[in-house]
């Protein structure tokens, strides 16, 4: 009885200088000459003024014949590894296929953070990632986190011999 009345002063005492403290310290100064920020209504994704996206660097040999087409679709992972260290809360766009991806990666997601510019060539005219063939990329959610990666591969069709896949760790 006698702790319980001791811990219920303490935690008493600690809220009312919790109290105290946030009422009477002084208030945050504001240069005289500089407004206050005013809230501002954009839809646009915050995108940094100057410098690369921070999917660009991962994304620099993307589509190069060069390359083996499978390094494409492993950059792609990459930056969704990026994007879902980054991006927490997928609940308001969740990601169910190409065009959410696509969309994701150009800034429309919870942090309304960009990954890639909308010119980006791994997007094509209708907003979609493509594969370097030009044929918009199968992603097919496994779960969670997990996401699989389909080119149709040179013969431009899906689920054929030629398809490169990536799957999910």
């Amino acid at each position: 009885m006698r702790i319980s009345r001791a811990l219920a002063f303490i935690i008493a005492l600690g809220a009312a200088g919790i109290f105290l403290w946030m009422t009477l310290r002084p208030p945050r100064e504001t240069p005289a000459n500089q407004p206050p920020p005013q809230p501002t209504e954009s839809r646009t994704p915050s995108v940094p003024a100057t410098g690369p996206l921070p999917g660009e660097a991962l994304m620099v040999s993307y589509g190069d014949p060069s390359t083996d087409p499978l390094e494409d679709l492993k950059a792609v992972d990459r930056v969704l590894t990026g994007y879902f260290s980054i991006i927490k809360d997928h609940s308001k766009h969740p990601i169910g296929g190409n065009a959410d991806l696509a969309a994701a990666l150009r800034g429309e997601n919870a942090g309304q953070q960009a990954f890639l510019p909308a010119d980006h060539p791994a997007f094509d005219a209708t907003e979609q990632l493509v594969d370097r063939w030009g044929t918009p990329l199968f992603v097919h959610p496994v779960a969670g986190r997990e996401i699989e990666l389909r080119s149709a591969g040179p013969d431009r069709e899906m689920f054929t011999d030629d398809d490169i896949e990536l799957n999910p760790k």
